[in-house]
């Protein structure tokens, strides 16, 4: 039997679980277990050292909105450009990649359709602690492996 899904969901700054992933910080905000399956959030920070390399989800639908920086897409061959206050849906089955823009970090609040990719982000996320940015970096092909348990397919390609 499952439990059910509460009426609200408050959770302050100090609540969320944060963690390291391929050199992005992300903060989970919500996950199965507060919305009933239905979605996930995180905040994230991109940095010059992360991104995404080309990868296709077969589960969930992402949504990313740009509070700061810039990032370059790459959408099934097209490219395009976030600035802050953009808004990106993508449907599953879409390969894309992603890179920052210019110096200074993103930040960008994804949510992830239906929940479920937050317990792979904690699984093979490093915990915010101190040097867990290069930690995170260090074993990117482990984490790649694990993705597809997760529906989270790598492509071999590189777009950047």
């Amino acid at each position: 039997m499952s439990k059910p899904t509460p009426p609200f969901t408050l959770v302050n700054i100090r609540d969320r679980r944060t963690y390291w992933i391929g050199g992005q910080r992300q903060a989970l905000i919500v996950g199965a277990a507060e919305t009933g399956g239905r979605y996930a959030l995180s905040h994230v920070v991109i940095t010059a050292e992360s991104g995404a390399a080309e990868h296709i989800h077969g589960t969930e639908a992402e949504a990313f909105y740009l509070l700061t920086g810039r990032l370059r897409f790459r959408i099934a061959g097209r490219e395009t450009l976030l600035e802050p206050g953009a808004f990106l849906h993508l449907e599953p089955g879409l390969p894309y990649s992603f890179d920052l823009v210019g110096a200074d970090p993103a930040e960008v609040l994804v949510l992830y359709a239906p929940a479920g990719l937050e317990r792979f982000i904690a699984e093979v996320g490093v915990a915010d602690i101190p040097d867990a940015a290069t930690r995170s970096l260090q074993d990117v092909s482990a984490m790649k492996l694990r993705a597809r348990a997760y529906g989270v397919t790598y492509t071999a390609r590189k777009t950047s």
